[in-house]
């Protein structure tokens, strides 16, 4: 029995059973699965996975990290692992960032930023994305770190991308400004999608775009409002995620009206649509659907769950898969802690 046991522990590890098994799952997938972290009030920390089709939430997934009073939020999934970031205000502030497959139980702390100490609430502001590099069959994080200035609103002071093989980070050319407020990430065909500040790099492939809201700053400049619009942009140069010093050249691809007046708290694609969390004219939340091809959009029924759950940290793709990692290490669920 130990003998078939280790073969079969064997079989499971090779990486050609890990490559095909996840090939079996993303091609198998019928239902979109997404791992979010929901909570009603500020301070509960919880990831679950969500149907998309259903909209209820059909696994609560055991945190590998457990030390203490912290705040924490999920920054990407690729290929069932999970980039998802910590922060500790007390004693003293720190910020680590895990790379975590719940469905092998393992995870890894990675290096800090080049641009640490700048990545603080005093100095600076930090934003990340995760994804899948299949150029390089690489795991990667970018970490955009904003400067306050007085001269203008904010600028962006660095941007530095975190390889999983090479486990370094490497500075690369700065992306273009993003608006003051708001907070929200999605993928749409391997673009990049964001609104204010906290925008994040969700894909790697060769077309990455942001997605706006916001009108440029009025007369007094000291206040920006949403238009009502989603407008996304591309380009098509992953050589400026290499560090190879080349120019971004940004496209527009397209813009869609949401006719009311909203705050938009989130979204994320699904089944060829956008779906975005919204607060409408009369202070309810809805959920809305847009078309990206027919540059439509209308209301979506809430779940049970989804209704529970109005407001999210985090919400991406997640697909359940083998894949272990260079430095992945067994999470100690037995000391609610993690080994790292």
């Amino acid at each position: 029995m130990a003998t078939v046991c280790k073969a079969w522990l064997s079989l499971i590890k090779h990486p050609a059973f890990v490559k095909s098994q996840l090939l079996q799952a993303i091609t198998t997938q019928t239902d979109q699965t997404l791992i979010i972290s929901p909570y009603k009030h500020y301070n509960e920390k919880k990831f679950s996975l969500l149907h998309a089709n259903s909209r209820e939430i059909v696994a609560d997934l055991k945190f590998p990290y457990s030390r203490g009073d912290f705040y924490t939020r999920i920054v990407g999934s690729a290929n069932g692992i999970v980039c998802f970031v910590v922060v500790v205000y007390f004693p003293k502030y720190k910020t680590s960032t895990y790379l975590w497959n719940p469905a092998i139980r393992q995870s890894k702390l990675i290096l800090s930023y080049i641009n640490e100490l700048c990545c603080n609430e005093v100095c600076g502001l930090g934003y990340d994305g995760f994804s899948y590099d299949p150029i390089d069959h690489d795991y990667k994080v970018v970490r955009v770190v904003s400067w306050p200035s007085l001269s203008v609103m904010r600028r962006f002071l660095s941007t530095e991308v975190y390889s999983a093989n090479k486990n370094v980070w490497t500075k690369v050319p700065d992306p273009i400004d993003i608006p003051w407020n708001g907070d929200f990430d999605v993928c749409v065909n391997g673009y990049l999608s964001g609104i204010g500040n906290y925008a994040r790099i969700i894909e790697f492939n060769k077309s990455i775009a942001v997605v706006i809201l916001l009108n440029a700053l009025n007369d007094d400049k000291t206040d920006r409002k949403l238009d009502n619009k989603i407008n996304m942009w591309s380009f098509d140069d992953d050589a400026c995620l290499r560090g190879d010093g080349v120019e971004l050249s940004w496209t527009i691809m397209f813009s869609i009206d949401l006719v009311m007046p909203v705050e938009l708290s989130l979204g994320y694609f699904s089944k060829g649509d956008l779906l975005l969390l919204i607060l409408d004219e009369n202070y309810v939340y809805k959920w809305i659907v847009c078309n990206a091809n027919k540059k439509e959009a209308k209301i979506f029924p809430l779940s049970v769950d989804m209704a529970k759950h109005k407001y999210f940290r985090g919400v991406n793709k997640y697909v359940e898969s083998l894949v272990s990692l260079a430095g992945f290490k067994q999470v100690n669920w037995n000391d609610g802690e993690d080994d790292n």
